[in-house]
C-alpha cells in the first residue's frame, strides 16, 4: 500500500467534514477552477478568431495562388494539364482560375480605387454568397457587386448605375457602365474597401490578355478586323482544297475579293507577329448561308487567359507542404504565392494573438501555484501535530512531503475538473446562443467566435498540471522542517 497516498486520501475526507482550513481549500480550488476556465475560454476565443479571419482572407484569394513569374504580366495562359497536376497534389480541395484587374468605381459625386474580381459559372464564391446584404450575385451582363463600405462611401443602393473603369495591361482605363446588382459585407474592412465583383466576361474583354478577330463579307469581298495587338498577323485557310488554294494566298486583313468558286467555309486567324506570342490568337469563321456569308468570331483569345489559378486546400495546417508540392508541379515561368505571403501584415497580427494566450496561461498557472502554495502551507500548519506524530513513529521526511504533495494534487484535480466544466460550459453557451456580440468594424466578426481544439487544450492543461504539481513540492518541504518534539508539545 502507498502509505503517503492513503494518508492524503484520509486527510481529504477529514478536511471535507470539519477543518478550519476548509474555506482556504475551497478558495484555492475555486481559484484553480477559474484559472482553468479562463485558459479554456481564452484559447477557444483566440483560435476561433484566428480561424474566422483566416477563412475571410482565404475567401478573397484562396490558400495558394499560381501566378506568372513575370512581374509585368497580369495573366497566364490556362493549361488543363497544369490544372490537373495541381488538383492531384496532396491536400488540394479545388483548383479554379481567377480573374482580377485594378479599377476605379465612379459616381457623379465621388470615385474610389478598387480591385475588380470576376465571378461566373464554374467559379466558387462561397464567401460572397455568405456575405450578401442586399440584391444578388449576377454572373452575366453589365453588373457589379459592391461592398457595404463602398456603398456607404459612394451612396449606392441596389439598382443604381455606376461607372467602372478597368485598367488593362496597356494601363489605359476602359470605362463600362454598370448596374449595382448586390451589396456584400464580410466584416474584413480592409478587404471590403478594396474588392468589387463583376462577371467574368466584363473582366476578360477589358483585360486585353488575348486577341480578338472579327470579319465581314460585303459585295463579294471578305475583310477581317483584329484587336489586341498592332500590327498583327493574318493567316487564311479552308478545309476545302480548292477554296484553300485561293484563300491561303490572301495576305493581311483584306478586303479580298472572292472568285466564283464552290462556296465552302473558311477561316482567318489573327495572331501576334512577335515570337513567342504572349497573347492567344483568335479565329473568325466565314460560313455561306442562304442569305449570304456570315462571319462568326471564335469568342476572343482572352477566354484562354486568367490572372492565375486559385488553389483551395483541405485545411490551413498543411499550407507550406502543399505550397512546395504545387510549386514542383508548375512549368518554368510560373510560381506560387501563399495567402500568408499575400497578406503578411494580417497574419503577423494573428500570430501575435498567440502571445496573448501564452501570457494568460502563464499568469493563470502562476496564480494557481500561489493559491495552492498558500493553501498547502495553511494545511501543513493545521496538521503540525499529525506530522510530529508520524515522524515520531518513524516516517521519513520524504514520505511526509509526499503526503502533502498528494493532498495538493487532489485539490488541483478538483480545481481542474470544475474549471473544465465551467470553461467548456461557457464556450458551448456562446457557440449555441452567440450571446456576446462584437463590432465588426473593429473585430471583423459580429459575435465572439469559439473554436475548441481538444488536443491543444488537453496539452495545455496537462502541462499546467505538471508545472503546478512540481511547484508545490517546495511549499510541501515545509513539513519536513517540523520537529516531532515541538509538534507534539504544540498539540
Amino acid at each position: 500500500m502507498n502509505l503517503p497516498r492513503h494518508i492524503a486520501a484520509r486527510m481529504a475526507r477529514t478536511d471535507a467534514r470539519a477543518s478550519w482550513s476548509r474555506p482556504v481549500v475551497r478558495i484555492a480550488t475555486a481559484g484553480v477552477a477559474l484559472g482553468i476556465a479562463l485558459i479554456i475560454v481564452a484559447t477557444a476565443v483566440v483560435e476561433g478568431f484566428q480561424h474566422e479571419v483566416r477563412e475571410l482572407v482565404v475567401g478573397f484569394g484562396a490558400h495558394v495562388q499560381v501566378l506568372s513569374t513575370d512581374p509585368t504580366a497580369r495573366s497566364i495562359r490556362l493549361d488543363e494539364a497544369v490544372a490537373s497536376d495541381l488538383s492531384a497534389a496532396p491536400g488540394v480541395r479545388r483548383v479554379q482560375p481567377f480573374y482580377t484587374l485594378p479599377g476605379i468605381l465612379e459616381t457623379k459625386e465621388d470615385h474610389e480605387g478598387v480591385v475588380v474580381k470576376a465571378v461566373g459559372e464554374g467559379l466558387s464564391f462561397e464567401l460572397l454568397e455568405r456575405s450578401m446584404l442586399a440584391g444578388r450575385i449576377a454572373l452575366a451582363g453589365d453588373s457589379v457587386v459592391v461592398s457595404g463600405p463602398q456603398a456607404r462611401e459612394l451612396q449606392l443602393e441596389v439598382g443604381d448605375a455606376v461607372r467602372l473603369y478597368l485598367v488593362a495591361d496597356d494601363e489605359v482605363p476602359r470605362p463600362r457602365r454598370m448596374g449595382v446588382a448586390g451589396i456584400y459585407e464580410t466584416g474584413l474592412y480592409e478587404f471590403d474597401r478594396e474588392f468589387v465583383f463583376t462577371p467574368v466576361e466584363a473582366v476578360t474583354r477589358s483585360a486585353g490578355w488575348g486577341l480578338e478577330a472579327q470579319g465581314a463579307a460585303v459585295e463579294g469581298a471578305f475583310e477581317a478586323f483584329g484587336y489586341g495587338t498592332d500590327p498583327g498577323r493574318w493567316s487564311w485557310s479552308s478545309s476545302d482544297p480548292a477554296w484553300h488554294a485561293v484563300v491561303s494566298r490572301w495576305r493581311g486583313p483584306g478586303p479580298h475579293p472572292a472568285p466564283a468558286l464552290p462556296e465552302a467555309p473558311f477561316e482567318a486567324v489573327f495572331s501576334e507577329r512577335a515570337e513567342p506570342a504572349h497573347k492567344t490568337a483568335d479565329t473568325v469563321r466565314f460560313t455561306p448561308t442562304d442569305t449570304g456569308w456570315v462571319a462568326r468570331s471564335a469568342g476572343g483569345g482572352a477566354r484562354f487567359h486568367a490572372s492565375g489559378y486559385e488553389v483551395y486546400l483541405d485545411g490551413f495546417d498543411g499550407l507550406w507542404q502543399a505550397d512546395e508540392a504545387l510549386y514542383s508541379a508548375l512549368p518554368l515561368g510560373w510560381t506560387t504565392k501563399t495567402v500568408i505571403e499575400q497578406s503578411p501584415e494580417m497574419f503577423s497580427w494573428l500570430g501575435m494573438l498567440d502571445l496573448n494566450v501564452e501570457i494568460i496561461i502563464g499568469l493563470m498557472v502562476l496564480i494557481s501555484i500561489i493559491n495552492m502554495a498558500s493553501a498547502l502551507l495553511i494545511i501543513i500548519l493545521e496538521r503540525t501535530a499529525m506530522v510530529g506524530l508520524l515522524k515520531a513513529l518513524g516516517l521519513s521526511d520524504g514520505a511526509v512531503v509526499r503526503i502533502f504533495v498528494w493532498h495538493a494534487v487532489r485539490i488541483l484535480g478538483w480545481g481542474f475538473l470544475w474549471g473544465n466544466v465551467l470553461g467548456l460550459g461557457l464556450a458551448w453557451g456562446q457557440t449555441a446562443t452567440a450571446l456576446i456580440h462584437l463590432d465588426p468594424a473593429a473585430y471583423y466578426v459580429d459575435t465572439v467566435p469559439i473554436r475548441l481544439n481538444a488536443l491543444r487544450i488537453a496539452g495545455i492543461e496537462a502541462g499546467a498540471f505538471v508545472v503546478c504539481t512540481v511547484a508545490l513540492v517546495l511549499p510541501a518541504w515545509a513539513s519536513a522542517r517540523i520537529q516531532p518534539a515541538s509538534a507534539l508539545r504544540f498539540r
